[in-house]
């Protein structure tokens, strides 16, 4: 299940889309620990017996396509067609821990095919990551809901909805919700000598993006963090910390 199927040429997905394995993003080399590959690899995110609602979510630490195996058989399975049964496979860095596996990482394996890669093609789009999620992003999912099977004796499919937050959203967030924030006090980076400096409310900068320059400072952030994690000017950081304070920037 867990190796990848190398061949040829670009597969179709749901909505007519070409996906090929060589998009999917390349393995973290901390994806997996020892103890994961010596257990068989990371178990799945999700169980058959799991009840409408049940979620997972974490930091994605690989992300690959690969082609379906029946699960019985190891065998490759494809469409009537002739065409590879794709899926995504998407390793997340969880908070879950099983008693029952030594130096559990909380690695989870969540897989996508079907209907589903066209569900979290949509929340990707939503994201603004384009059409599939990258290492580094917060993935979300969700068993939202069962689909009738088309075909006589096959389960009902699982529909899954999800949610993601891009990398740089995400540290945004989590440097926001930093449980020191407030306790530090930040003196403002002074502009190096010769550098121009901007008085009163920084060219390019709106009130929200000041607003958040100074929860990110009281955070502990200094400017080249702040800058990276807005995508601002480190000038334009500066400036707006200087402003904040009242105090004219020396040089």
């Amino acid at each position: 299940m867990y190796g990848t199927n190398n061949y040829g040429g670009g597969f179709t997905q749901q909505g007519g889309a070409s996906y090929r394995p060589q998009q999917a993003q390349q393995q973290s080399a901390e994806s997996l620990s020892l103890d994961d590959v010596m257990q068989g690899g990371a178990p799945s995110a999700f169980s058959k017996d799991d009840p409408i609602g049940t979620s997972v979510e974490g930091e994605i630490v690989e992300i690959r396509a690969e082609q379906q195996t029946d699960f019985t058989t190891g065998e490759p399975l494809y469409y009537p067609n002739g065409k590879p049964k794709p899926q995504v496979v998407i390793h997340l860095q969880t908070t879950l821990q099983d008693p029952n596996r030594v130096g559990d990482s909380g690695i989870r394996g969540v897989y996508v095919k079907g209907y589903n890669i066209g569900q979290l093609r949509l929340a990707c789009r939503q994201a603004g990551v384009g059409d599939h999620p990258n290492i580094g992003d917060h993935l979300k999912a969700t068993f939202a809901r069962t689909q009738p099977a088309k075909t006589r004796g096959y389960n009902d499919a699982k529909i899954y909805d999800y949610v993601v937050i891009p990398k740089k959203q995400s540290d945004l967030n989590a440097a926001m919700n930093d449980p020191q924030a407030g306790q530090q006090q930040y003196a403002p980076q002074q502009p190096a000598y010769g550098q121009t400096a901007t008085i009163g409310q920084p060219a390019g900068l709106t009130a929200s993006d000041r607003q958040t320059i100074g929860q990110l400072a009281a955070a502990g952030k200094n400017a080249q963090e702040i800058a990276g994690l807005l995508g601002k000017p480190v000038d334009q950081v500066v400036n707006a910390l200087g402003a904040g304070s009242g105090h004219e920037p020396e040089f």
